[in-house]
């Protein structure tokens, strides 16, 4: 079962984002789409991620808004118009001017010094409140450290991750 979109919907999808952003205000950007797919051949299972890369250049700042607010509202908006558009399941993800992937970066060093400090300390370290995606960043720089476990708690929007030092 082929479930990649092919470069025709994805040009598609592109055009619609750009037509969105258009009526936004903001004319000059550059809109990119790259779809990932995994296939689980032994369940037929099916997951894929398209990331939408804009290029907006000074007018990124006011996409991604403070600590992000912006672009976690554009991406969920773009990812309701999306899925009520296709057919199958698949999780969008926007970048404005690469800050997911600074972001992304600058939380696995928090999570590694996080970690260290529950360590050496032998007690909780508690994060501040974070967004789901920053939460799954966190677990997943974690996630093959043995000796220490994380876990989120609270409710949206303090939702924030604790990281407990493990004693073996």
């Amino acid at each position: 079962m082929n479930t990649e979109l092919d470069n025709q919907s994805l040009s598609l999808i592109e055009e619609h984002v750009r037509r969105l952003l258009v009526i936004m205000g903001f004319t000059d950007i550059v809109v990119r789409c790259r779809h990932l797919i995994k296939n689980n051949p032994d369940t037929e299972d099916y997951s894929g991620t398209l990331h939408i890369s804009l290029e907006a250049g000074g007018e990124g700042n006011l996409l991604i808004g403070t600590q992000g607010y912006h672009l976690s509202a554009l991406q969920h908006l773009i990812r309701s118009v999306l899925r009520r558009q296709l057919a199958r399941p698949l999780y969008v993800v926007v970048d404005v001017n690469g800050y997911r992937a600074r972001r992304e970066r600058s939380l696995f060093n928090l999570a590694e010094a996080a970690a260290r400090r529950a360590k050496t300390q032998g007690r909780t370290v508690v994060l501040q409140p974070m967004e789901a995606f920053e939460r799954r960043t966190i677990h997943a720089a974690l996630s093959s450290r043995d000796d220490i476990k994380t876990e989120s708690m609270g409710n949206e929007p303090n939702r924030r991750v604790i990281i407990k030092p493990v004693f073996l």
